[in-house]
């Protein structure tokens, strides 16, 4: 069989490994450099590596055995100018009368027919199936194949073939005996010799068949344009095979104008009278080129890079346009709209009233307002185009900038009293005094601290606000402000009973509301001073105190501060034990209420007295250890005596 060297060969396979990739677009071993020896069928030569011809073509069967020759061989006769030191050589032979041309092919040679020019019988194929040896992988879309070919037969009227079909992933043969449609492009033709039957350059375009994806290519080289034609011993030489991928540019359009002084051979193009385009299309030369743009606008420069449909192997396969556009000027010129307020500017202050410029490029115009006026606005017909001094803008044409200018006006405020608030003016805290165009505005504000109130803005003796933020409009002098503070006031805040002593606190509770005539702050209760913890509660919003137990208070009434008011309090002391008790019992009696009762808990005799809590006695015994007496509800105070020695505990029966 074909090529066993190539299933047992570590060193064939590394050869090809490196060019796996390229080899996909461009025949493997096109320079017929490399060589490997076959046989088959007790017939046996050396044919070049990844190229076939009669000593490894498939028969019919044995009787066709008769046609597997040896008809190639290395030569040394290369082409002008080739690196290398090989050429393939093939030639005719005659079998019983019958010319054989002499056939290289990528596929693999097909013997089944007696008849030379039986398409169905004898042809070269290409199937993906097939050993290694027998196909050839191609991914690219070429636009020719270039061959440097010597044809030397004996009549200079006979024409040598050349044939290159890509074809999808299914199996071709050439020529052909059906209609396929598995085709992807052809590049087809005949030659003769040149007069002195030396080398010449073939080169022969592909045409495409549709939009369809390459897989595999045959290439094959004949003797006679006509199997079973031409002379035996009619030679063709054949070297450095080359796919051709076009990467030039056919034609160029700046914003959907074509360009008429372009040529795909000139990469250069200088002062290009028109404006830098924003679009740039292309046509090229490849089936399978592409192109890219790019515009920079800082140099007034286009660029179009055209790659062949190979760049991804051959980096090198690409050509540059570029286009340089001579530079567009326009005129800016710039003026005060009254040169007594101030002056205009082209770049910086003290430049040009009147520049040229290059169109779209970044410009800058400088206003400066003289001393008692300020910078307004710039203008272009009238129109505002800007409120900065310094205006950056893109000079796409001529234009006439007006800077407009104002007369200003200083506003100043203060304080009457700096201790007892502050004043500024505008959005500043700090800011008290700012210039203001005529006829402008601005917002003076008065910020009164702790314990002190805003009173009203005067303009010298005349009070023109009362409102701590005020705006004054339509300003067309120098105005000075004093803000007025003065300090806040306490409210008259009093309690409805002030000579409180004892009461009438029968239920246990005492009530005394406080109130004041002049200022709206809340009023809470506390109890703020007291002989014992404990001895009594308070509501915060009503003031009723609750008794929990005797002893002596202290109520204070708050009201909050409000408006011109400060926080104001008042105070009056409770004393809610009975006069004359006191309290030296030991701790071993105790008295508590329960289920509408007073108990009384103790070691020894005691004598028992019950008061109301206005201080009145209702009831009186004397209990012998524990002892349990009847009770309506209500607040009592209990005094337990022992000889001289007394408790006294405020007892609530419910």
């Amino acid at each position: 069989m074909k090529k066993l060297l190539l299933n047992v060969s570590l060193i064939i396979a590394f050869l090809f490994t490196s060019n796996l990739i390229f080899a996909q677009y461009q025949l493997t071993n096109s320079g017929f450099e490399n060589w490997e020896s076959v046989s088959q069928s007790n017939k046996s030569g050396q044919e070049p590596i990844q190229w076939n011809s009669f000593i490894t073509m498939q028969t019919k069967s044995s009787l066709y055995n008769s046609a597997r020759a040896n008809k190639i061989e290395a030569s040394t006769d290369v082409r002008p100018g080739t690196n290398g030191s090989k050429s393939a050589k093939i030639w005719s032979t005659s079998v019983l009368g019958v010319v054989a041309n002499g056939n290289l092919t990528t596929g693999r040679i097909y013997g089944g027919s007696m008849t030379a020019s039986d398409a169905s019988g004898n042809y070269n194929f290409s199937d993906p199936s097939s050993d290694a040896a027998y196909k050839h992988a191609f991914a690219g879309k070429p636009d020719s194949i270039a061959t440097w070919l010597k044809f030397v037969p004996s009549s200079t009227s006979t024409e040598a073939r050349v044939s290159a079909i890509i074809h999808e992933n299914s199996r071709y043969q050439d020529p052909e005996a059906t209609t396929y449609s598995n085709v992807v492009a052809k590049a087809q033709t005949n030659f003769f010799p040149t007069s002195d039957k030396g080398w010449q350059r073939i080169s022969v375009p592909f045409v495409y068949e549709g939009n369809k994806t390459p897989a595999y290519i045959l290439v094959s080289y004949t003797t006679n344009k006509t199997p079973g034609k031409g002379t035996s011993g009619d030679v063709l030489y054949i070297d450095d095979a080359e796919m051709i991928y076009n990467s030039k540019a056919t034609s160029v359009s700046f914003n959907g104008t074509s360009f008429s002084g372009f040529n795909k051979n000139t990469y250069q193009y200088f002062d290009i009278e028109a404006e830098l385009p924003s679009t740039i299309t292309a046509t090229v030369d490849g089936v399978s080129a592409t192109y890219t743009t790019s515009i920079d606008a800082a140099n007034n420069r286009a660029t179009v890079v055209v790659k062949g449909g190979d760049v991804s192997v051959n980096a090198g396969n690409y050509h540059t346009y570029t286009f340089n556009f001579k530079a567009q000027e326009v005129t800016v010129n710039v003026s005060a709209a009254n040169s007594e307020m101030g002056n205009a500017y082209i770049g910086q202050v003290g430049g040009a009233t009147s520049a040229s410029v290059k169109k779209g490029s970044s410009t800058t115009v400088v206003a400066a307002a003289n001393s008692g006026y300020i910078f307004k606005n710039w203008t272009v017909n009238g129109n505002v185009v800007s409120t900065n001094a310094s205006y950056t803008f893109t000079a796409n044409e001529d234009m006439n900038l007006v800077a407009n200018f104002s007369k200003t006006y200083t506003v100043t405020v203060n304080a009457n009293n700096s201790s007892f608030g502050k004043a500024y003016v505008g959005n500043n805290q700090n800011e008290t005094s700012v210039t203001v165009e005529e006829g402008g505005s601005v917002t003076l504000t008065a910020v009164a601290f702790d314990g002190y109130k805003f009173t009203g803005w005067k303009e010298g003796r005349k009070t023109i606000s009362t409102d701590a933020v005020y705006t004054i409009s339509n300003i067309t002098a120098n105005i000075a402000y004093t803000a007025n503070f003065a300090a806040k006031t306490y409210s008259n805040l009093a309690f409805e009973n002030t000579n409180v002593e004892y009461s009438d606190i029968d239920n246990g509770t005492f009530s005394n509301t406080a109130s004041s005539t002049n200022s709206e702050g809340a009023i809470t209760y506390a109890i703020t001073e007291s002989s014992e913890a404990g001895v009594a509660t308070i509501n915060a919003t009503t003031g009723v105190v609750t008794f929990l137990k005797v002893g002596s208070i202290t109520v204070t009434a708050t009201q909050a501060a409000w408006g011109d008011y400060l926080e104001t309090s008042v105070s009056y002391s409770l004393d809610i034990t009975p006069t004359g008790i006191e309290d030296n019992v030991a701790d071993e009696v105790t008295v508590f209420a329960n289920n509408g009762a007073i108990v009384i808990n103790s070691n020894e005799v005691v004598n028992v007295e019950i008061f109301n809590m206005g201080g009145a006695l209702i009831k009186a015994t004397t209990c012998n250890g524990n002892c349990t007496i009847d009770m309506n509800s209500g607040i009592y105070i209990v005094k337990v005596s022992i000889s001289n020695n007394c408790k006294i505990e405020r007892v609530i029966v419910k």
